[in-house]
């Protein structure tokens, strides 16, 4: 068996992935929980989100259904008020004027 490296610590908080990994903590103006089939809400947020990185992945839903984290790989959205305004634009039903953090 290898014998540890003593430099090598262990770091809560650290995820070592091949790519920067963003998160975008979204909150919709109603519950969307239910907006999970192709073309409904939740995925044509996704699809907005992919336009600018990969998504990895989407968080339990929280809050009523309102509150949901998507990670992206490579993200390329400049901040928040960005993806809030591309949210915003699609102009959903039941998502509403989404707030982005």
């Amino acid at each position: 068996m290898a014998t540890a490296n003593p430099a090598n610590a262990i770091e809560f908080g650290k995820h070592n992935y091949g790519a920067t990994m963003t998160s975008w903590t979204i909150t919709a103006a109603a519950d969307i929980s239910a907006e999970v089939n192709p073309g409904e809400e939740v995925g044509q947020i996704l699809e907005c989100l992919a336009q600018h990185g990969t998504v990895m992945g989407l968080s339990d839903h929280a809050t009523g259904g309102t509150v949901f984290t998507v990670t992206l790989e490579n993200s390329s959205w400049a901040d928040a008020a960005a993806v809030q305004t591309a949210l915003q634009a699609l102009s959903l039903s039941t998502a509403g004027a989404m707030t982005v953090a």
